[in-house]
């Protein structure tokens, strides 16, 4: 069974969804898990779930956004868990629905900000520690949104598409440090985000694409966020092996999913 005993986790966007769950399944491998988010009750309870499993997990309160925070969380974490060997960029927001022209500038900066800025805020303040001991893993939770283009949310889009390559490039500034950066497109899960698109009003997204949503739940195409944490869990392990770079795609590729359930059966 793959197992992060001695390891030390960073989740962002930790207190519902995506993030909640691979930080209860990085503690129920061993991880000494830091769990954050900007609401604190959120991030409080995801981290009592996480000590149930075994795991030790500290809550904290970051807005991924603000750069001055982002230090003062990573050395709280430093200073309470341990240096941090694995990052996972899972803090996001949809943003504004509606055609580029009728959004709100603020609201469509915003989302860049915490999708893609506050990606790389966390990855700038994890990195020289990471590679100064030689060995580390970042998993950037992304989307298929930010490689197909779809009408009505081009903030979220251009995010996701900004995230993957950013991923890119990285992974070839790491060659040879022994950390490795990866994108992961985890599918459509069930959670708050996937359930505000399947209700937008028509205004908010055309009727073509709510359907998608809506299919995908009828044909059992929806996976759960326990689902998507088990294969982020992996890639960050030793046991995804040389894996660096890649953009990596769960709904296109679900031997992701069942390489993961068996890495974590053992």
């Amino acid at each position: 069974m793959l197992r992060l005993a001695g390891r030390v986790a960073w989740v962002t966007g930790a207190g519902r969804g995506i993030g909640r769950a691979t930080a209860i399944v990085l503690a129920g491998l061993g991880a000494a898990v830091a769990v954050s988010a900007r609401t604190r009750v959120e991030v409080d309870e995801a981290a009592a779930d996480a000590i149930e499993r075994g795991g030790r997990a500290e809550a904290l309160a970051c807005d991924v956004s603000d750069w001055q925070t982002v230090i003062e969380t990573v050395g709280q974490i430093e200073s309470r868990l341990g240096p941090i060997d694995i990052l996972v960029n899972n803090a996001g927001v949809l943003g504004p629905l509606a055609p580029t022209w009728q959004t709100r500038p603020r609201e469509w900066a915003r989302a860049i900000e915490i999708n893609l800025v506050g990606a790389y805020y966390c990855t700038r303040a994890v990195l020289p520690g990471m590679v100064a001991r030689g060995r580390g893993s970042i998993v950037n939770v992304s989307s298929g949104a930010g490689s197909s283009a779809a009408p009505n949310w081009s903030a979220y889009a251009a995010s996701k598409a900004g995230l993957d390559h950013f991923t890119r490039a990285l992974a070839v500034e790491l060659k040879d440090t022994g950390v490795r950066v990866i994108s992961l497109h985890p599918g459509i899960v069930d959670t708050a985000m996937v359930h505000r698109l399947r209700a937008a009003t028509p205004e908010q997204l055309p009727a073509r694409r709510r359907k998608f949503f809506e299919d995908a739940a009828a044909k059992g195409e929806v996976h759960s966020p326990e689902t998507a944490a088990k294969v982020i869990a992996w890639l960050a392990s030793i046991a995804a092996g040389d894996v660096n770079g890649a953009v990596l795609d769960a709904r296109d590729d679900p031997s992701l999913i069942e390489q993961a359930e068996r890495a974590l059966k053992g």
